[in-house]
């Protein structure tokens, strides 16, 4: 997918026609209808390196078609393909976090009252972005389009960065929208979701539930138009009533933009590596959270209800992706809201608007849930709804 995004780039007509996966690498099949175009596919290494955030990628021919062969890095130390098999059971809207210090999974109910929105803080390198990702996917690969719909915004002002770890949640069938990186068009849509919100009240609907996941949060308040902190404000207060639910990163949870009321309004925080004690302090709501200490990496605290734990994101790279994707990406259906929307149309420009134990094992303390299932006794398919 990412492959196919870089030809599209540069104009080569040339899609992905299957692939096999050996030690080290990938090596992915090419159709193409054209024949001398191998030096023109090598001139594209570097940009096809940037876009999977590998060290290596080779183009060659064998038997007369060209192939894309990737290098394979270092395992993740909590792979989410892994990690969800173990899983026997998850409740609707519930995202998978990582492995608890325990060995056990660690899960994130976002209809359990006390656990509708989420505050993700760290110092560039914690893993925020890869996190948000990693619970974007869970919740995609668990819940049918016809129970979730998700909407991403990474906003930023460098038009020369192409590729993020977000964009390739383009592909999931869940979103309503291609990712958002423009502040202006960030605030639009958000401003039609609380849009949305106010329909749903007066409508008492509450299905879909749409997720709507925010990187950079601080930065999209310091560039997003007026009528932006309005709209989250009300978001925050009253939709989680009518389920839409925010998951917001920033590395700055200290930053004034991010002080009361928005930020009494996420009851749930999830915490990296924080080099200053004060923002520490200001994303755990904590004064001896000791969040310097942690590792960077994926190594977070998990806050809510009282409680705190230590955990290992899950994490989720490109190659893990496509496979997890193809058969959702295989068939996309409209999405589904209250009422059929689609943001970039409807919006009107400028508008302001107000060890392995025997069988199962749950684990629970005030909201957060902790499942274990053995998967000697269900197998290690992954199991992916539609």
């Amino acid at each position: 997918m990412q492959i196919e995004r870089v030809f599209d780039r540069n104009q080569v007509d040339a899609q992905v026609a299957g692939g096999i996966v050996e030690p080290g690498a990938v090596r992915f099949d090419l159709y193409t209808p054209f024949a001398q175009g191998l030096e023109r596919l090598r001139g594209l290494k570097n940009e096809l390196m940037a876009a999977l955030g590998v060290p290596d990628v080779q183009m060659d021919e064998r038997n007369g078609r060209f192939q894309v062969q990737v290098a394979r890095p270092d395992a993740p130390p909590v792979p989410l393909l892994d990690l969800m098999p173990l899983i026997a059971e998850l409740p609707p809207l519930t995202a998978v976090l990582g492995m608890a210090e325990d060995d056990r999974p660690l899960l994130l109910n976002l209809a359990e009252e006390g656990m509708t929105h989420i505050l993700i803080a760290g110092d560039a390198g914690a893993g925020k972005t890869s996190l948000l990702r990693t619970m974007a996917v869970s919740l995609a690969l668990r819940n049918r389009q016809s129970q979730l719909q998700l909407l991403v915004v990474q906003p930023t002002s460098d038009d020369s960065e192409p590729y993020t770890d977000l964009a390739p949640l383009d592909y999931l069938p869940h979103m309503l929208t291609t990712l958002v990186s423009d502040p202006k068009e960030a605030t639009d849509i958000l401003q039609y979701m609380r849009r949305e919100m106010q329909y749903r009240q007066e409508q008492n609907v509450t299905h879909p539930a749409v997720v709507i996941v925010i990187d950079r949060f601080v930065t999209l308040l310091e560039t997003g138009e007026t009528g932006l902190t309005p709209a989250l404000t009300d978001l925050l207060q009253h939709g989680a009533d009518v389920g839409i639910h925010l998951i917001l990163g920033t590395r700055r949870p200290a930053h004034e933009l991010l002080a009361r009321p928005l930020h009494a309004l996420l009851p749930v925080r999830i915490v990296g590596q924080l080099a200053d004690r004060r923002e520490a302090r200001a994303a755990s709501d904590m004064d001896e959270s000791r969040a310097e200490y942690l590792l960077g990496q994926g190594d977070f605290l998990a806050i809510g209800s009282g409680s705190l734990l230590r955990f290992q994101a899950a994490f989720i790279g490109d190659y893990d992706l496509h496979v997890a994707l193809t058969e959702l990406h295989r068939r996309r259906p409209p999405a589904l809201l209250a009422r059929d929307m689609d943001p970039r149309k409807q919006m009107v420009p400028g508008q302001e608007s107000d060890g392995a134990p025997e069988g199962p094992y749950p684990f629970s303390f005030n909201g957060w849930s902790v499942r274990w299932q053995d998967s000697r006794r269900n197998g290690d398919n992954l199991e992916i709804q539609q």
